[in-house]
């Protein structure tokens, strides 16, 4: 069978760690190109045009570039005959978001987004355990991110937008408590403190999803830490477990006694990429863990079910009415935490 041809726009940071290593695993992919105004070395043709690129004829164009430039290359890709992978956010705005749906539409082409953190194992894992009977019905989920910012963590745009942490990584929370909830959220309450005086970007987003049956999502994302760094920490509480799950390699040693017998215990875990845990008190059963590389792993599992939208004619996950109302989520969360600011 002849293999999908694919483009990428844009040959930095994403494109090298996260989707090119994604595309590797997937044996019917082919990538045919690339294009970024900066020249690149890599194992396929590099052109300093966009329209050199579609000249290719590419089946799918992923597109790695920062969110400004989104808009413009979704739509000439698409108006080029290509589907479209986007890393997230999907554009700078919900209109832009309109324009590119727009052009999907016109084009009779699918977009997806690369919100790949419901694809982690980690994630995947927490989710099949939510309904079963040592789980039971979701009831609360916690998420809490304690980041520390580095002059590396904040080079290029990422640390110019003063819309820096929600619009970057909310996006994949938000997306994270929609699967798990199987919904959209009924509404939302926000604070995002910015605590100096010079303003700066939201190092603080202190975010409450409501669900339906009075059900809630906490996310708590703290770049302001001088502490110790979690990438993202969940707890999904149920009716009869909560689930424990963590981004990031870890070695821990724990020591305590159990509440039953008072009886002493070792744990050692030694964890690569993240882990899933459900416990029932102070015990526990390891759902899953993910691997070094869970970034490209999880975008090659959602490329691969992308691949399968175009090929049965469905609607991908993630695709553009997803990523349109999240980012709405996030824009309205703006709003909501300037409103209240003033």
């Amino acid at each position: 069978m002849p293999k999908t041809r694919v483009a990428i726009a844009g040959l930095g940071r994403a494109a090298k760690a996260i989707h090119i290593p994604a595309l590797r695993k997937l044996p019917d992919v082919s990538v045919i190109g690339g294009y970024d105004p900066v020249p690149q070395n890599m194992d396929f043709p590099v052109f300093a045009s966009l329209d050199e690129l579609l000249a290719l004829k590419p089946e799918i164009v992923v597109i790695a570039t920062p969110p400004a430039a989104h808009l413009v290359i979704a739509v000439a890709a698409l108006q080029a005959g290509a589907h479209v992978f986007c890393e997230k956010p999907l554009a700078n705005s919900v209109e832009e978001a309109d324009e590119i749906a727009a052009a999907a539409k016109a084009a009779g082409r699918l977009v997806c987004v690369n919100s790949e953190f419901p694809f982690m194992p980690t994630h995947l894992a927490a989710a099949r355990e939510i309904g079963s009977d040592r789980f039971g019905r979701l009831l609360f989920v916690e998420a809490r991110q304690t980041f520390v910012v580095t002059d590396e963590t904040e080079a290029g745009w990422r640390g110019e937008d003063l819309q820096r942490t929600f619009k970057e990584f909310g996006t994949h929370v938000i997306d994270l408590c929609k699967a798990f909830f199987g919904e959209q959220p009924k509404a939302m309450q926000v604070r995002m403190p910015r605590p100096f005086a010079a303003g700066g970007p939201d190092y603080l987003n202190l975010v409450q999803l409501e669900f339906s049956g009075d059900r809630v999502a906490q996310i708590t994302l703290d770049r302001l830490t001088k502490g110790r760094h979690h990438y993202l920490d969940l707890r999904l509480v149920g009716e009869k477990g909560t689930i424990e799950t963590s981004i990031g390699g870890s070695a821990e040693v724990t020591l305590g006694l159990r509440p039953q017998g008072r009886k002493p215990f070792v744990d050692l875990g030694v964890h690569m990429g993240g882990v899933a845990r459900l416990y029932h008190g102070d015990r526990y059963t390891t759902l899953a863990k993910a691997p070094l590389d869970l970034f490209a792993d999880a975008t090659a599992r959602l490329f691969r079910d992308f691949l399968d939208a175009i090929g049965e004619g469905r609607e991908p996950p993630n695709g553009i009415a997803e990523a349109r109302n999240t980012l709405d989520l996030v824009y309205r969360s703006y709003a909501e935490a300037e409103a209240r600011r003033s």
